[in-house]
């Protein structure tokens, strides 16, 4: 089973730098309000609820299919690809974040993404966030 709470970095700023460069053309304003929503967030975490929020999405499930997406093109040009789960799926989100369930009373109760250490730095060092 993979532990999506795994810190271990999976990228230098600068990959992400580059890899950010490289998917720019593809990013929506929603993509890049989700991104700055993310890093802005109190320890650079949040929740798709409030993702969904920030990006004018009707659903946190609309936002997890939008922040996946970016996050596969992302991991793509990173050359990374996360583990499969015993289905054989493919969760993209750990490109961007390591996850942890939320605790009672924590942001809005629901699994809370803390965006990667290199991101954040990488997204502030290109001043989009």
């Amino acid at each position: 089973m993979t532990d999506f709470s795994d810190t271990t970095a999976i990228a230098t700023p600068e990959q992400y730098r580059a890899a950010l460069l490289a998917v720019r053309d593809r990013m929506s304003d929603a993509h890049l309000a989700m991104l700055q929503a993310h890093c802005r967030a109190p320890d650079h975490t949040i929740t798709a609820t409030r993702l969904a929020e920030a990006a004018g999405l009707a659903t946190y499930s609309a936002a997890n299919l939008r922040y996946g997406t970016f996050a596969h093109w992302l991991a793509d040009a990173l050359g990374y690809a996360p583990d499969p789960r015993p289905s054989g799926a493919v969760r993209w989100w750990p490109a961007l974040a390591y996850g942890k369930a939320g605790p009672e009373g924590a942001l809005d109760g629901h699994f809370e993404w803390v965006m990667r250490p290199e991101l954040v730095a990488t997204l502030q060092s290109m001043r989009w966030a």
